[in-house]
């Protein structure tokens, strides 16, 4: 029988080798995009963002696509699961790079002092990024100690960590009191790597426009770019191409109003959808006011930052062992879950907002102040114009949150108000009949709205506004 102590090993190893292959991928790949002309950049940096944004069971459904032939032992898990958080995070880590480029008067006058294209990389640029990549590969640690649902899906129960095991011990077994346990290593092993980015700064937004550098990629940043394109493309084909599975594609799209082969669904995709937007309602209505108001402190807030690394599932169980002093009205209806969810959209809502918040004129909102303009005028009508475009990403970004979240929704969400992780889930837990074609359609149409999404918030301002 696996120990807690092992248990704890392997959600450790995982989440470290995690954020390394994230950065050693998404370092070369940032130089990469930040080299290409601007358009092209904002497609390929949009692609490559997809993934992170997805939910992590859906990466597991997309990788399980390619590799549903394989026999998985633990070994294999391990290394599907590491591949899995790679194509999740290296985007993010690459635009952290992309959007910190060296500036053309450094590197004119770097070249005048005879320095080349590699020295100006690892001399000048590499320690400036230093700070930010090595924040951002915390963040993808704190998240792959996280990723309950891409375990599930590609491990075969082969691989096992505090997350799954929690949820073992909780839902299957009922032993709350092991389960108990397991959460509190699992919340010290997230603070101890958490603490860690308090050495370097906190970062900015990842999704702040690429800069375009006058250094020209390598080769190797080129080749690893493409080749890290196209691994994406890949990994994300392989279920658009499964959308026409069985009976095809019209067929498949119809289905989503049934609940699958033989009723054995709660409710529809659709319903379960309708119950999952409602929710995101909800949350980017309740998140984005509290990150813009702990977003005004110069200070990055470190505490907003902090549910990145707690578990859903450790939330959801939580929430579970308290409901007994919450009032009933709220217990029974299906605003608990929302309203939990707030806390796993608050990292990249504010993360978002406090770069934004912190890059507006203060003078401005001190001449208004002393023109007799109240707190709230001269939030609406001086600085809400100029974050406009962060507070429209912040508040997508939440509502994607809240969309794919999956571990305390399997703790909290049941019967008519299951949401859409939890019945795509199902559907992969029994593929017969008409239910893997559910399944690939469903994630299909996840990954393009996603995909159309990203793309269109991260457009420049004056592309979105011509008149203007």
């Amino acid at each position: 029988m696996i120990t807690s102590f092992e248990l704890l090993l392997t959600t450790a190893f995982i989440a470290v080798v995690s954020a390394a292959l994230s950065a050693f991928v998404g370092v070369p790949v940032g130089f990469w995009l930040s080299s290409i002309s601007p358009r092209l950049g904002r497609i390929v940096s949009a692609v490559l963002t997809v993934p992170f944004l997805l939910p992590p069971f859906l990466i597991g459904i997309a990788i399980n696509a390619i590799t549903r032939d394989l026999t998985i032992n633990s070994t294999i898990g391990i290394f599907l699961i590491l591949a899995a958080h790679t194509i999740m995070n290296a985007g993010f880590i690459a635009r952290i790079v992309a959007t910190r480029t060296v500036g053309s008067e450094l590197v004119d006058a770097a070249e005048i002092e005879g320095a080349s294209r590699l020295q100006i990389r690892t001399q000048i640029e590499l320690p400036q990024l230093l700070s930010a990549v090595a924040s951002g590969a915390v963040l993808v640690a704190l998240y792959s100690a996280t990723s309950y649902g891409l375990i599930l899906t590609l491990s075969d129960g082969q691989v096992r960590t505090l997350e799954t095991q929690i949820a073992i011990s909780a839902l299957q077994r009922l032993d709350l009191e092991t389960a108990g346990q397991l959460a509190l290593m699992q919340t010290l092993l997230s603070i101890a790597m958490f603490l860690s980015v308090r050495k370097f700064a906190a970062i900015d937004s990842s999704l702040t426009e690429i800069q375009t550098s006058r250094l020209r990629a390598g080769w190797p940043s080129r080749f690893i770019g493409l080749g890290f394109l196209a691994a994406v493309l890949f990994t994300l084909g392989s279920v658009l191409n499964r959308s026409n599975w069985g009976d095809g594609l019209l067929t498949n799209l119809g289905n989503l109003a049934s609940k699958g082969t033989r009723s054995m669904l709660n409710i529809s995709i659709l319903e379960a959808a309708g119950n999952s937007l409602r929710n995101a309602l909800v949350v980017a209505i309740v998140v984005v006011p509290i990150a813009l108001f702990m977003a005004r402190k110069k200070a990055p807030s470190l505490l907003a930052v902090m549910p990145a690394g707690i578990s859903p599932v450790v939330f959801g169980l939580a929430t579970l062992a308290i409901v007994g002093y919450l009032p009933r009205e709220l217990t029974s209806s299906w605003l608990l879950l929302p309203l939990v969810q707030v806390l796993f959209a608050l990292p990249i809502t504010y993360q978002i907002l406090h770069p934004a918040r912190n890059g507006f004129d203060s003078e401005q909102r001190e001449a208004a102040s002393l023109d007799g303009a109240n707190w709230l005028n001269r939030f609406w009508w001086i600085e809400f114009p100029q974050i406009r475009k962060a507070v429209l990403l912040a508040t997508t970004f939440a509502m994607l949150t809240s969309l794919g979240e999956f571990g305390a929704a399997s703790f909290l969400a049941f019967g008519s108000n299951e949401t859409l992780p939890l019945v795509m889930f199902q559907l992969f837990g029994r593929p017969g009949g008409d239910n893997y074609g559910m399944l690939m359609v469903a994630a299909s149409s996840y990954i393009l709205l996603t995909a159309f999404i990203v793309y269109l918030v991260t457009l420049p301002e004056r592309n979105r506004n011509p008149r203007h």
